[in-house]
């Protein structure tokens, strides 16, 4: 194994490991009262700010293009809330595969398999995290611009815009000190929403590479053993192992990928509508809108992507950590055939959208033709009633 390797390992670890300390999800012993109620502060923001919205969305029902912004980001806020409520599964996890990983990457004979295409789950978690940072940094300006220009062209307006389309159950300050207060709230409400996303899809990639390097060494253990059986059946209860962290994985992440997949295809397609209708020229107001529908493309279609591919490199793995049991020298050992005919019956270890679709990159595919079709379908109904009237 090269140093880069495994310097391109700590860093794509690092990167999730970080973002979870700061919304006190990374578990830690002896961890002090504060960093454990970090977690609960954030649901009580995120859970005040969905109902905001979810509030507006009803209010403002016959509004297409606000109920797909509105609700893209409640999700987001609800996605922060489920994600923080299964800290003990996440915990469990990470005690089971975290640990081991790094023990066995001392071994430097096979470390170099188990960081195959690292660098890949690296630069992907780096690219995704950089353009959230960046998205939302982005509309977090939007209001203070806004303000700027209004003041600097002495316009005179009776609001100052907020941060986010919301409804509170207390009337929105129109400005001074309550917007100001309001407008930080909702700043703070972004910063968590970022910081979680982060580390709800990077944390995940780090899970599916920690397992897959997991296969990794069950395949290099068989294949280096020759005759001996006690690292067969080492490696059979390993796989077992494995079995019950995909469940448990499958758990924390199957209503996640279900509603992400679903909500970035109506995302992309909406996008992709409201592009197809702007007028862009060289104001401050057209490139602020190009901006934004751009970085909202890229952010859904690239998160979409991470899911897919990351479950697609699983499946990959565990067929072929699979083929190295059934080619082991396991004929005539009575003690080992039924576990290994168990292995070999199981199919290989997958995530599931909760058992709607297996994710894996035709999951990509399939949110991108989507979208399109549905993008051209009401571009067709738009034109066959302009043409109507």
């Amino acid at each position: 194994m090269s140093q880069r390797e495994k310097n391109d390992y700590i860093k794509f670890r690092s990167l999730p490991k970080s973002f979870m300390t700061i919304c006190g999800l990374w578990y830690y012993e002896n961890s002090s009262l504060i960093y454990r109620i970090i977690p609960y502060k954030q649901i009580a923001i995120c859970c005040t700010i969905a109902l905001g919205m979810l509030k507006y969305i009803y209010e403002n029902h016959s509004n297409l293009a606000i109920v797909i912004k509105c609700l893209s980001l409640a999700t987001g806020y609800l996605f922060v809330m489920c994600f923080t409520l299964n800290k003990e599964d996440l915990n469990n996890l990470q005690k089971a595969l975290d640990p081991y990983l790094e023990e066995t990457l001392k071994d430097l004979k096979i470390s170099k398999f188990i960081l195959k295409n690292v660098s890949i789950f690296k630069y992907i978690t780096k690219v995704y995290t950089a353009i959230i940072i960046f998205t939302s940094l982005f509309y977090v300006c939007i209001p203070l611009f806004l303000i700027f220009y209004v003041n600097h062209h002495h316009i005179n307006v009776t609001h100052y815009p907020g941060l986010y389309q919301t409804s509170y159950l207390w009337a929105r300050p129109a400005k001074g000190l309550g917007y100001q207060i309001q407008y930080l709230f909702e700043v703070f409400g972004a910063y968590t929403l970022a910081v979680v996303t982060i580390s709800v899809d990077t944390l995940f990639m780090l899970y599916i590479f920690q397992i897959v390097g997991r296969l990794r060494i069950i395949s290099y253990n068989i294949s280096h053993s020759g005759d001996d059986k006690n690292v067969l059946s080492a490696s059979v209860a390993h796989y077992a192992k494995l079995i019950k962290y995909i469940a448990l994985l499958q758990k924390i992440y199957g209503p996640i990928t279900l509603i992400t997949v679903v909500t970035n295809a109506v995302i992309i397609c909406t996008v992709l509508f409201q592009l197809s209708h702007a007028t862009f020229t060289f104001s401050e107001k057209s490139i602020i809108q190009l901006l934004a529908f751009s970085m909202h493309l890229s952010l859904k279609t690239l998160q979409t992507f991470l899911y897919s591919w990351s479950g697609s490199v699983l499946i990959e793995e565990s067929e072929k950590c699979q083929y190295a049991v059934y080619t082991s020298n396991w004929y005539g050992n009575k003690k080992l055939m039924t576990s290994i005919v168990i292995v070999l019956s199981q199919p290989p270890l997958v995530l599931t959208a909760c058992n709607f679709s297996i994710i894996n990159v035709k999951v990509f595919v399939m949110v991108l033709n989507t979208s399109l079709s549905y993008f051209f379908l009401l571009q067709t109904v738009e034109e066959n009633n302009s043409n109507s009237k």
